[in-house]
């Protein structure tokens, strides 16, 4: 994707998951976001692959926007540490660096535009 969170990649904490763990699934609440330390993690939209996260690459930042249910599963893929930021946490960096906000607003764009283009494919096909 290209969008990469620098300011964490000095980060010594995070936590631990095994391949193949679901770290969130299409429906469930959302009360924090991702940003992968180590690792890949893949993006599932009904049941299918949408993007493959790599390590500075944040994930689950909507559902701290909009406080909806997730639009995506995702699922480790090899093993990964990675770093849990709370809602309190993500506000309280989009104050502190505007620049932080601008790359979330970007990630976001990023994968609204490729979930259009998805959904137009499956409605041609």
């Amino acid at each position: 994707m290209g969008v990469k969170l620098d300011m964490f990649n000095t980060q010594s904490d995070g936590y631990a998951r095994g391949p193949g763990e679901i770290i969130f699934k299409e429906g469930d609440p959302g009360d924090v976001m991702y940003v992968i330390l180590e690792g890949e993690v893949e993006l599932v939209i009904a049941g299918g692959q949408f993007e493959i996260l790599r390590a500075g690459e944040p994930f689950g930042e909507m559902a701290l926007i909009d406080n909806s249910p997730r639009a995506a599963s995702a699922v480790t893929r090899t093993a990964c540490r990675l770093v849990e930021i709370p809602e309190e946490r993500f506000l309280e960096l989009i104050q502190d660096s505007p620049y932080f906000g601008l790359q979330i607003m970007q990630v976001m764009a990023h994968r609204l535009r490729k979930m259009g283009a998805l959904a137009a494919s499956r409605d041609r096909g």
